[in-house]
């Protein structure tokens, strides 16, 4: 999917790009993904990376880029719950884990367009809404992680965004 869909040209500045090649660049989808997923209130963005294309012209470019991205998402998952999938982890990495889940669910109320225009109809779908969040969230006031764990490393991450693909 990468070279078809990524080619190393698209990851460049690139002034020639014609419109089309510009909306399914990584860059530019990563520059999207970074710019939406925000979280302004904490200058912390909701991910570590992505690609985010929502808005892409309905092409037969843009279906195969979708089902390619769409079928080479199991085979690059999977390697990852293989390697973590049986890791401990105690009372302390659950409580992150439900803070990172109210971010989604803080994320998704407060600056998501699609909750946004679901709760701004005449019969607002308040209970779709609900019913996407996380079963179990927390939410600490002023929560910092130790200083030195991986905790931290990812709020450092959440603030200035790694461009993964140099």
């Amino acid at each position: 999917m990468c070279n078809t869909h990524f080619p190393p040209e698209s990851i460049t500045d690139n002034d020639d790009n014609t419109q089309r090649e510009q909306q399914l660049s990584y860059k530019q989808m990563k520059k999207s993904c970074d710019e939406y997923f925000y979280l302004p209130a904490r200058s912390e963005h909701r991910g570590v990376g992505g690609i985010f294309f929502d808005d892409l012209d309905a092409t037969e470019n843009t279906l195969d880029f979708v089902r390619d991205v769409a079928e080479g998402w199991m085979p690059s998952w999977l390697p990852i719950v293989e390697k973590r999938g049986k890791m401990e982890y105690g009372d302390e990495e659950r409580h992150w884990q439900c803070l990172r889940r109210g971010r989604y669910l803080e994320f998704n109320l407060l600056y998501d367009r699609g909750v946004k225009f679901g709760l701004a109809n005449a019969n607002p779908r308040v209970e779709g809404v609900m019913v996407s969040a996380p079963p179990q969230i927390a939410f600490d006031y002023n929560h910092v992680p130790k200083e030195g764990s991986e905790e931290e490393r990812l709020i450092k991450i959440l603030k200035s965004p790694i461009d993964w693909v140099k």
